[in-house]
């Protein structure tokens, strides 16, 4: 199949998991972030099937479960995955878009691309304009460490985000930096029009609580909330603060 992907001969479906029973009216979309998983959502999705949700929840390519052709993975591909792996699913819509990280930039654009399918989004840790020293950082990080520990027993003993990280393909990995390094939505936004509903940790070095204020401002039907002590996963970091805003908003 592999190989299939990589001649354009198949387009890619995305594994994913569903929550709860179809719903007319309540549907998610939960996308997670960069060296993520479906997993991440677990807490939120385990709030939202309580409340009545159908929630659809996709591994991105090279994440988790979903295979990684080893083609460009750019904002296109992406979107195109999403869309794709969507069409034959229960959802109906308008459906609510939750986003962490590069989730919530495939959420935005799909937004400004297919706005019948948005009803509203809550923009988690969106990275508007990555500072220069956290790319590097990160492409350090791609150039030596990750080959080193990946698959050793100090792979295995690291906290979930770290484990999940180093599981994530390579490829994947860095073609982020290749391809989402240069985003600069700080300057000019997708034009979306349904309601964004920001969240961003105010010590997140991958997506600066300033920049998020900036996005917010430009967005006339959009809410910020900044949690404090929370980096750019502020939904492991301050778990209750988090989840009262999400459901706040997923409510509203």
């Amino acid at each position: 199949m592999i190989e299939e992907l990589r001649k354009g001969r198949l387009k890619l479906k995305l594994a994913f998991k569903e929550f709860g029973a179809p719903n007319p009216v309540k549907n998610a979309v939960l996308i997670h972030g960069t060296g993520a998983r479906a997993e991440m959502w677990s807490p939120q999705i385990e709030l939202l099937v309580n409340a009545g949700w159908y929630c659809l929840v996709p591994d991105l390519r090279g994440h988790g479960e979903s295979a990684e052709p080893g083609e460009q993975n750019d904002l296109k591909s992406h979107m195109t995955d999403i869309l794709q792996t969507l069409a034959d699913c229960n959802l109906t819509y308008p459906a609510v878009f939750v986003g962490h990280s590069l989730g919530s930039i495939i959420s935005l654009e799909l937004a400004a691309a297919k706005p019948e399918m948005v009803s509203k989004i809550l923009a988690v840790s969106l990275p508007g304009k990555v500072p220069a020293l956290t790319v590097s950082a990160f492409r350090l990080f791609m150039g030596f460490p990750y080959r080193a520990i990946k698959g050793t027993f100090v792979h295995r003993s690291l906290g979930w985000r770290e484990r999940v990280l180093l599981d994530t393909n390579y490829h994947s990995l860095n073609q982020v930096v290749q391809n989402f390094a240069d985003l600069d939505y700080v300057s000019a936004l997708p034009p979306v029009m349904c309601p964004v509903h920001f969240a961003v940790g105010r010590l997140d070095p991958v997506a600066p609580a300033i920049h998020v204020e900036t996005m917010h401002k430009k967005l006339p039907a959009s809410t910020l909330e900044i949690i404090e002590w929370a980096g750019h996963n502020c939904m492991d970091s301050q778990p209750a603060a988090f989840n009262r805003w999400f459901m706040s908003k997923m409510d509203s």
